[in-house]
């Protein structure tokens, strides 16, 4: 019965955190250049220090992992799986 709940709610988050960075005073930014629905859950993407992440990124010259290419945290199936992970 609480596994029923627990996917309720994340379903009502995920639903919540859709588009955010679309609305006019949101504190989201639009950090990635890609057309379509990013869920902003993860504005820091949890995966950030896994060099294994699978996602598309690149090392800069300083040293720092950039992600802007990475659309992989703003997937809805992620950010469900993350959270069903954790709660």
């Amino acid at each position: 019965m609480l596994d029923k709940y627990k996917q309720y709610h994340i379903k009502r988050i995920i639903e919540a955190t859709n588009g955010l960075y679309k609305s006019k005073d949101s504190i989201c930014h639009k950090c990635h250049n890609t057309e379509g629905d990013l869920n902003c859950f993860f504005c820091y993407c949890p995966l950030y220090d896994d060099f294994e992440c699978g996602g598309n990124y690149t090392i800069l010259p300083n040293g720092l992992k950039d992600c802007s290419d990475c659309l992989k945290p703003h997937e809805e199936e992620f950010v469900e799986s993350w959270l069903l992970k954790i709660l």
